[in-house]
């Protein structure tokens, strides 16, 4: 029965962990720096400061609770007729809004991770009462039939939720 030598013990050490390296290196963990992590409560958004938005429409204007609003009105558009544009504005504030949270990282303190926002973001989405999936939610605006006889999204506001779509996935 052999013995083993040091070398042997080094020669085995170096493989490992080049194994590892080279495994390490297709995974990208997100690195959470001052400069690019956004707070929970930013993420989270305005709680109860809901703003007048047009005449007997209130809504909260950013992070999640503000999607949540505005893809809300959006889906209930053609009962708002005080929205003349569409929707415009409301998918351009929104689209600023997840742009805000783009190539942004969230530390989680419970676990000690950190993660990317955007992931933090459809995952409150889908936690809120009145939110199912973040991009099921916006499909379902997309989805909507542009009519001339009632309020409908127009085709600009559809073209913001489809940059919406993008910045969810990364595009």
């Amino acid at each position: 029965m052999g013995h083993i030598t040091e070398r042997d013990i080094r020669k085995a050490l170096k493989k490992f962990i080049n194994e590892n390296e080279i495994t390490n290196k297709n995974e990208v963990k997100p690195r959470c720096l001052p400069e690019n992590t956004i707070q929970f409560e930013e993420l989270v958004g305005d709680v109860e400061n809901y703003k007048p938005y047009s005449n007997g429409i209130v809504k909260r204007f950013n992070g999640v609770n503000g999607m949540v609003d505005t893809l809300g009105i959006l889906t209930n558009i053609r009962v708002h007729k005080d929205i003349t544009d569409g929707g415009e504005h409301l998918a351009y504030d929104m689209l600023k809004n997840l742009n805000n949270f783009r190539n942004k990282n969230y530390y989680d303190s419970v676990s000690g991770n950190c993660n990317k926002a955007m992931d933090k973001i459809i995952e409150l989405y889908k936690e809120n009462e009145h939110g199912t999936e973040l991009v099921k939610d916006i499909e379902k605006v997309l989805n909507l039939q542009v009519t001339e006889d009632e309020t409908t999204p127009n085709p600009k506001t559809k073209e913001y939720l489809k940059q919406c779509l993008n910045l969810i996935k990364g595009i």
